[in-house]
């Protein structure tokens, strides 16, 4: 329940202005948050996936399509794959986070993507095009690392910027 709330708040936060600094919101969560900002700068950022293991417990129930679909239990080793394709196939990318909450075990954060669509997507070609979308992710913690994950990200408003027909005919 606190979850939803913190969903909520979040979305009411954003929904009509923008900000540049991001928001830190984790009184007593600190070894989680430290974590997290560990893993933004390693994975996110370096994109350094020989450290995978540091960060994932040996089993993740993924909510996310990247891990093999909502609900399924992802391994470090297939993390460190995901990783890796996104490494390849968009190098520039860049994640600004803009709002990071702490709720007992865990952490939730905002975050704008900025990249370039250089790989097949969805079924359309790639169009080079630049673009940015917000996605918002859920981390939950036991033993400093991550054993559960949300996420999700404006497709719609990606595929608005890339051109795509939201529905295929």
């Amino acid at each position: 329940m606190r979850i939803l709330v913190l969903l909520n708040i979040l979305l009411i936060y954003f929904s009509s202005s923008s900000h540049a600094e991001v928001r830190i919101h984790c009184e007593g969560q600190k070894e989680n948050l430290n974590t997290y900002l560990q893993i933004h700068k390693i994975l996110f950022s370096d994109r350094d996936t020989s450290r995978v293991e540091e960060f994932y417990s040996d089993k993740i129930i993924s909510h996310n399509n990247d891990g093999g679909g909502p609900g399924s239990i992802a391994t470090p080793e297939k993390m460190r794959k995901m990783w890796e394709r996104s490494k390849k196939y968009n190098p520039e990318r860049v994640l600004e986070d803009e709002l990071i909450l702490c709720v007992d075990n865990f952490v939730v954060v905002r975050t704008t993507v900025h990249s370039h669509d250089n790989t097949p997507l969805f079924g359309y070609p790639p169009t080079g095009k630049a673009y940015s979308i917000t996605a918002t992710d859920i981390y939950r913690f036991e033993n400093g690392k991550v054993v559960e994950r949300w996420g999700n990200s404006d497709l719609a408003h990606l595929f608005k910027q890339l051109g795509f027909k939201l529905v295929k005919e």
